[in-house]
């Protein structure tokens, strides 16, 4: 299957990028996992991390985006919030902003970098859209972090 990437227009970039901010509480949620798993193993590769939190809370990779991202009245933020490709992507961008702190707050120690692509950053994420043709489109999802593997300090 070949996935065609489209363009979105930057009305519907805002609101992807509204419906999936994370609240503090997530971050927070998002931290408290990753310090349990550092305790757990001497390093975990940034991606390994990122879906251990995503699957704590339920949001596998691969789900499809199935709803319309324009701004509408008479939507529910929440109900668009609870779209499984947008709660993978909030939680994707949780995991990075928590991160992001405990570097910044030096609680972390990043390895050198890997030679492994699968280990390197890469601070988007594809959304797959349902339909006929099957199509995509990558969302931003925070500053790019180091690559390789962490390990609490």
């Amino acid at each position: 299957m070949t996935v065609q990437l489209i363009e979105i227009t930057e009305d519907v970039a805002d609101r992807m990028q509204i419906l999936t901010t994370p609240t503090t509480c997530q971050v927070e949620d998002a931290r408290m996992i990753i310090v349990d798993l550092l305790g757990s193993a001497p390093s975990w590769p940034l991606a390994v991390l990122v879906d251990q939190v995503c699957m704590a809370y339920e949001c596998p990779d691969g789900e499809r985006l199935m709803v319309d991202l324009r701004d509408r009245e008479g939507l529910a933020d929440d109900l668009l919030r609870d779209e499984p490709a947008l709660k993978r992507v909030r939680w994707v961008r949780a995991t990075r902003m928590a991160l992001r702190e405990l570097t910044d707050a030096g609680e972390v120690v990043w390895s050198q970098p890997s030679d492994d692509p699968d280990e390197v950053d890469h601070p988007e994420v594809q959304v797959l859209m349902s339909g006929a043709e099957p199509r995509a489109f990558h969302v931003y999802v925070g500053e790019p972090l180091p690559d390789g593997s962490v390990s609490l300090r």
